[in-house]
């Protein structure tokens, strides 16, 4: 051994053990690369249990922000690949873009039911649900698109032909895990229809509204950043929901941030809404909607005590009592918080209620169950905007929040991208909703044997007693007047519009002609809505 060795001998001992623990420390590390034009700006933030900030607030809506998400091209292809082979959506990781932040080892996974069917698995026609979408007792995914190549938009194929028989799906189907694809199906079969005569006056819907997705296409997405970074979040914030525009394309993405606002306007609760250019890795950058979540984030901002119990009704939720019994009600509501010390019992009972109680008790006990001037409003705004696809319609996309210490139900607002007649609901859809409880009759498009779930028992009670109903209609004339009565809408619809504009020419967000058009149907829906609203007694007395 020369003596040179001898003298470095102990250095390359200790370089031999450093790299053999940095093999150890670091060898199941995953390594993404990405390419990205936003390397100068970005930021990167430490990740586990760490709250990730930004100067930019991420539901800032005088703002088109900005959202990418960076993930290998393998995962992107097998997100895509699981959900039409399977029907489930798995979380990925990538790490994302927001607003010039990089937030490290995110979940990414694919959401939405009828605008995700129509980007990636076809078009709907007006007639139907696509052949063969329950063969077999549940939702049959049917026929799928060839898988796009890397950096490409799904190819949407040909638009199929209306089925001739449509059969519902059997009532036993399995959840997974949390209870996500039951509720997904079922809500997949549910919002896509928008076929339906809508409740009172206005027959079939407008087709020029209904459209067809033969536009720009786009994948809505869910951002979770917990999932596999412990208590890691982004400005306070779980998730994100990156949303497109539901069941029909349209080029503005105008129905839930404008139905949002109102409900805000009058005093409901509702999600916070903004625009976002958002994109996968380098592809091109399209204009979305990012929504927060209603979960416990969302209780902690609007409610003194958020430490209750929050229920997600699925499709066809009718609130009808089916008994004691916790596992009649896994096709109806899925539990969202405190799933470890709670359970449906306070629901049981609130829906054992209902369908119990005389009229006499209806009336005197209601309000110790419910948040009467909260219900009351959440039907007037639905009803106003047309937003059949909420309690009012498919008894879909709502929440109850169950107060532990006021032993109080309250009805929360989630997912408005149908509404202004989108999912059915002609401009002059009564706001009476005298005709809804049957709207869906049980048996032909209700609950678990249909679309609809047949009459909900909360609404058909509520409005059927003449002191809760006075209620309803102090509602609607609170909501009537406030929005209705004067330039709210347009100019909130020209404020997002002159967003949009100011920032095309450099992002290329929307296609201009096709963005225009669809703000000129928005606006002419809601001109012809306010000539009916106009003409309603019940409003103008």
């Amino acid at each position: 051994m020369s003596m040179n060795f001898k003298r470095h001998y102990p250095i390359l001992i200790l370089v031999t053990v450093v790299l053999s623990l940095l093999a150890f420390v670091l060898g199941k590390q995953r390594v993404i690369a990405y390419t990205t034009e936003n390397d100068e700006s970005e930021q990167s933030l430490p990740t586990s249990g760490y709250d990730v900030s930004n100067s930019i607030d991420i539901f800032d809506d005088s703002t088109i922000h900005s959202v990418q998400v960076i993930m290998s091209e393998g995962d992107y292809d097998q997100m895509l690949s699981t959900y039409q082979e399977t029907g489930l959506k798995d979380y990925f990781h990538a790490d994302v873009i927001i607003d010039g932040v990089r937030v490290n080892n995110v979940g990414i996974r694919l959401k939405g039911n009828a605008s995700l069917r129509s980007a990636l698995g076809g078009n709907m026609n007006p007639g139907g649900m696509r052949q063969g979408d329950f063969v077999g007792g549940r939702p049959d995914l049917g026929e799928f698109p060839q898988m796009p190549e890397a950096g490409q938009r799904p190819d949407l194929g040909e638009r199929p032909q209306p089925p001739q028989d449509l059969q519902p799906p059997a009532a036993d189907q399995e959840n997974n895990d949390n209870g996500q694809l039951q509720s997904e199906l079922d809500e997949q079969a549910g919002d896509q229809q928008g076929i339906f005569p809508a409740p009172g006056k206005g027959g079939f819907p407008d087709m020029n509204r209904l459209g067809q997705n033969d536009g720009e296409v786009k994948i809505p997405i869910m951002i979770k950043f917990d999932e596999f970074e412990s208590g890691q979040t982004y400005q306070g914030y779980t998730a994100l929901a990156v949303r497109t525009y539901g069941a029909s394309y349209d080029e503005a993405l105008l129905e839930e941030p404008i139905t949002n606002q109102i409900a805000n306007l009058v005093g409901l609760p509702a999600t916070q809404t903004a625009y976002t250019g958002f994109k996968i890795n380098d592809d091109e950058e399209k204009l979305y909607v990012i929504s927060e979540l209603v979960n416990q984030v969302y209780l902690d901002e609007n409610f003194e005590n958020s430490n209750g119990v929050l229920y997600k009704a699925e499709l066809g939720s009718t609130l009808n009592f089916k008994g004691e019994d916790p596992s009649s009600y896994a096709d109806s509501f899925t539990q969202q918080t405190r799933k470890n010390d709670a359970d449906l019992l306070p629901l049981i009972s609130f829906m054992r209620f209902l369908e119990e109680t005389d009229d006499q008790a209806f009336e005197e006990e209601l309000p110790v169950w419910l948040d009467l001037d909260s219900f009351a409003l959440y039907l007037a705004v639905n009803a106003m905007v047309v937003n059949t696809d909420s309690m009012i319609g498919m008894n879909n996309n709502f929440y109850l929040y169950y107060d532990d210490v006021s032993s109080q139900f309250t009805v929360l607002m989630w997912d408005a991208n149908e509404s202004f007649g989108k999912l059915g609901g002609s401009t002059t859809y009564d706001i009476s909703l005298s005709d809804v409880p049957t709207a869906f009759p049980e048996g032909r498009m209700g609950g678990r044997g249909g679309m609809g779930g047949g009459q909900n028992v909360l609404i058909s009670r509520f409005l059927g007693n003449t002191t809760f109903r006075s209620l309803y209609e102090e509602k609607l004339r609170l909501v009537y007047e406030q929005v209705f009565q004067s330039d709210y809408l347009d100019t909130l619809v020209n404020q997002y519009s002159d967003l949009i504009h100011s920032v095309n020419e450099e992002r290329s967000l929307v296609d201009l002609d096709a963005y225009d058009q669809a703000v000129a149907d928005f606006l002419s829906f809601i001109a012809q809505r306010k000539e009916y609203l106009g003409s309603q007694t019940l409003l103008t007395e």
